[in-house]
């Protein structure tokens, strides 16, 4: 006897002779993970040029370097340190002066104190503008001895301190 026993008409499956199943491969993983790497090198090549080098995305306005960190300037600042200077100049007194001075400007804010003070200059300081990113211009106009004159403060932000960094006055 044969095993298993045959019946009559019944055959044994066969395989399709003339259709190989052709053998899996993980090219689907492969295909993926390459796929992923790309995207995520592509998205970090775009922050990059975004935000660092060149910077398409980061504003203009905003500061950069060492000059630009920190909250954005206080013109009113601009206008205190002027009048700071004029009383000092009201008063001819020069420590006044000084005191409303950067340190390396001390000498000639002192000095401009002392020449428009014995001069009896009558100041008045315009409307503050931003030239730099810690710099204040703030126009001064008034008269020496009858004559109309015009000139201007330099006043720097210092991290949180203004101070006058130049006085240009005609003499």
């Amino acid at each position: 006897m044969t095993y298993p026993p045959q019946q009559p008409g019944w055959y044994p499956p066969q395989q399709n002779p003339g259709y190989p199943q052709p053998p899996k491969k993980g090219n689907g993983l492969l295909i993926g993970l390459l796929a992923g790497g790309g995207g995520l090198l592509l998205v970090l090549i775009f922050v990059i040029t975004a935000f660092v080098a060149p910077g398409f995305l980061v504003s203009p306005d905003r500061p950069s370097g060492p000059a630009g960190e920190g909250p954005p300037l206080d013109l009113n600042s601009g206008s205190v340190a002027a009048g700071k200077f004029i009383l000092a100049v009201l008063g001819d007194d020069e420590a006044e002066g000084r005191e409303a001075a950067c340190g390396s400007a001390e000498g000639i804010v002192a000095d401009a104190v002392r020449t428009l003070g014995s001069r009896n200059a009558h100041l008045t300081a315009g409307s503050p503008i931003q030239a730099a990113a810690n710099e204040i211009r703030v126009p001064l106009s008034g008269t020496i001895a009858g004559k109309s004159v015009h000139g201007e403060l330099r006043v720097l932000r210092l991290q949180e301190n203004y101070c006058i960094s130049a006085v240009t006055m005609p003499r």
